[in-house]
Parts: structure tokens; C-alpha cells; sequence
């Protein structure tokens, strides 16, 4: 990460395309190799612990890189970087090698199927940890609620009113409120009242309002309204950087994983809401083309975005994974549920392996989607 943010801060000397795509491009890269690593050193780790026989530990998918052989595992580098997989002897087919894993207790195999998600919640709650400790901004916790030293306070731009000053001025959510300048007069926004008393202040003049987004400072020139109530037309939040003792860190950082978790569910499910009520699906979802460029605009912004982002990218693989779909973890953790409460399996392997077959096209086509609709709104 440290090497990426030094590439990150050399390119950023220059304004060429090249190098912004070679930045999200290796960023990109690391990202996914980071969760996938992560992911399926949870299966193969677990599956090593119970004594099952692994056939082959796979980071991408074929076609093959390079590929090498250690005891009975064939580790291989595929070309695909979406994922990966960890074939375990008997897991598609029926064996009799009592190391195979179709012969393990139903508790080994539903550990084994849930080691990858519980990895990727592991990986969250340790790098927020690490970032707490060094000095970062919450993700989903207000800074003031947060115990420790608040090093520099920060305010940002949480909603942006259609047709208002602001959005004709090009604020946009997210953005990172530094300073208002007026007459040559400038005054630093070190919190949502800075921001209120500056607006009011100037209402119906023209003001320039500088901003900080995705690791770049942009000035903007707006015209503020008339109106007492709202002459920029934004919503604000204060949300300091926060520096917590180390002994702290580890409560700190699994609570914001929790609150991270809570909002993540809630957005999934309110998308899945809208996919089967109109048949559409959310402009907030993304794929790996989305991937692709907020891992470049991370890298961009600092070693510290790119972790949070790693963060929270690897809690929604974990709430991905688990739900219960054929073909996700989940989803065979569900047959081995039905086995555990019914005392032998619900469906013929071979029925079931079919049923995760559909389920992993299914996904393909989801994915497919997802990369259009991306495609089309980059076009835009």
C-alpha cells in the first residue's frame, strides 16, 4: 500500500491521462488482489485445519498465469482478477478419502464455507484499526462520539439541494469543505458554523468556495441566493480526523465495522427492494468498472482513503457472500443448515452442484449488467 501511495504521489506531479489509468490500474489490482487474497485464504485455511485435501488455491480465474505445485496443492495465478477459488478433493464430485471434504461433519463444512466472509470482516476490522491508531476520519461514527484526539477538523458536504447555488457552483456530496473567499478576504471552514456564518454573511454575492475532492482542491464560484435559510442549498456535517491510543484502537475499529455492517445491510436490502418490486436496479451499485475507477480515485486521495475504501469494499464482499444464493458461500451454507436440521441432505449432491451451477450463471448475468450500466454511465 505504501509503494502505491508513493506511485500515487509521483503521478500526481503531472496531469496525464496515461498515468491516471496506470494509477487505477495498478490500485485496481491491489484492491482485488487484497480481497480475493484475503477471501480464500479463509477457505483454504480452514480447510487445512480440518485436514481436508486441497487440490488447487487459485487467485483469478483461467486462463492460467503461472502455476506451481507444494505437497499435494497446486497454487495458480489466473488471468482473470475477479475472484478466485480453493478446490477442495470431493467437494463437486463423491469420494471416498475419508480427507475428502463431502465426507467431513456438516459443522466442518459450514465453517469452511463461512471462513472466506468471517476473513473479509477480519481484514475490515484490522486495517480501520491500524488507521484509527495512525489517524483517520470515521467511515460511519460521528468523530465526537469517537474516543480519542481529534487532530484536524474537517467538514463535508452530505447532501447537495437540486437547482440551488451549490449545485450550480459544482458542489457535489462528498466534498470536503476548505475555505471561503470573499473580496480578497479568505476564511478557513473548520466547522459547519464557519460554513453558516460565511453563507450568511454574503447572501445574494458572489463568493468562491474552495473544496477538496478525491485528494484535489477545487475552487468554485458560486452565487449565493437570497434566501436566510439556506444560501448555499447544501447539507453539512463536521467529521474530524481522529488519532486513538492503541490499547482503544481494536474496540474503536470493531464498533465502526459493526456501524459499517448496519449501513451496508441496509443499503443491500433496499436495493434488492428495488430490483424485484421494478425491476430496476440501483445507479448507486457498481461493478468492476466502478471498482476500476474509485480504486484510482483512492490511491489518488492518499494511502488512508485507499485503506478505508479496501474497508469497506471487503465488508460488502462479506454481506455479498453470505447471503443465501446459489453459488455464494451463503447459499451453501444453507443446503448444509437444511442438512443439519432435516439429518441428511436435503437434495442429491449432484442436484445440488447443479442448482450452484445455475446460480453462478445467474451471477454472471447480474455482473454483466452491472458492468453495462457502468459503462454507460462513464460514458456519460
Amino acid at each position: 500500500m505504501f509503494l502505491l501511495w508513493c506511485l500515487g504521489f509521483r503521478f500526481l506531479g503531472t496531469t496525464n491521462k496515461q498515468n491516471y489509468m496506470i494509477i487505477s490500474l495498478i490500485a485496481f489490482i491491489l484492491v482485488l488482489g487484497i480481497l480475493v487474497m484475503v477471501h480464500e485464504l479463509g477457505h483454504f485455511g480452514a480447510a487445512k485445519f480440518f485436514k481436508v485435501k486441497v487440490l488447487e488455491f487459485s487467485l483469478g480465474f483461467p486462463p492460467r498465469i503461472t502455476s506451481f505445485k507444494r505437497g499435494e496443492t497446486k497454487y495458480t495465478i489466473g488471468a482473470i482478477p475477479f475472484g478466485g477459488y480453493v478446490s477442495m478433493l470431493g467437494e463437486n464430485e463423491e469420494s471416498k478419502d475419508p480427507r475428502a471434504y463431502n465426507n467431513q461433519s456438516a459443522g466442518k463444512r459450514f465453517v469452511i464455507g463461512i471462513a472466506g466472509v468471517v476473513m473479509n470482516l477480519i481484514l475490515a476490522w484490522v486495517l480501520l484499526t491500524v488507521g484509527f491508531i495512525v489517524g483517520m476520519t470515521p467511515m460511519a461514527t460521528p468523530s465526537d462520539q469517537v474516543p480519542g484526539t481529534k487532530v484536524s477538523p474537517q467538514v463535508f458536504v452530505v447532501e447537495v439541494q437540486p437547482n440551488s447555488p451549490a449545485e450550480k457552483g459544482g458542489l457535489k456530496a462528498g466534498d470536503q469543505l476548505i475555505s471561503g473567499n470573499f473580496d480578497g478576504q479568505s476564511v478557513k471552514f473548520d466547522s459547519a458554523a464557519d460554513v453558516s456564518n460565511f453563507t450568511a454573511s454574503h447572501i445574494g454575492e458572489s463568493v468562491e468556495v474552495k473544496v477538496k475532492r478525491t485528494g484535489e482542491e477545487i475552487s468554485n464560484t458560486i452565487l449565493l441566493s437570497g434566501e436566510n435559510e439556506a444560501p448555499l442549498g447544501i447539507g453539512i456535517f463536521d467529521q474530524a480526523v481522529v488519532k486513538v491510543p492503541w490499547y482503544k484502537a481494536p474496540y474503536v475499529a470493531l464498533r465502526e465495522t459493526g456501524q459499517i455492517l448496519k449501513i451496508t445491510f441496509s443499503f443491500l436490502g433496499n436495493v434488492f427492494e428495488r430490483l424485484f418490486s421494478t425491476g430496476e436496479l440501483s445507479d448507486h451499485v457498481g461493478g468492476p468498472i466502478a471498482i476500476f475507477t474509485l480504486s484510482g480515485q483512492a490511491a489518488r486521495a492518499g494511502a488512508m482513503t485507499l485503506l478505508q475504501f479496501i474497508s469497506a469494499l471487503s465488508i460488502n464482499l462479506a454481506l455479498l457472500n453470505i447471503l443465501p444464493f446459489p453459488a455464494l458461500d451463503g447459499g451453501r451454507g444453507l443446503f448444509i443448515i437444511l442438512e443439519k436440521l432435516f439429518g441428511k441432505r436435503v437434495v442429491k449432491e449432484s442436484v445440488e452442484n447443479a442448482i450452484h451451477m445455475v446460480g453462478f450463471v445467474l451471477l454472471i448475468v447480474f455482473a454483466l449488467a452491472i458492468t453495462y450500466k457502468d459503462i454507460v454511465r462513464l460514458l456519460k
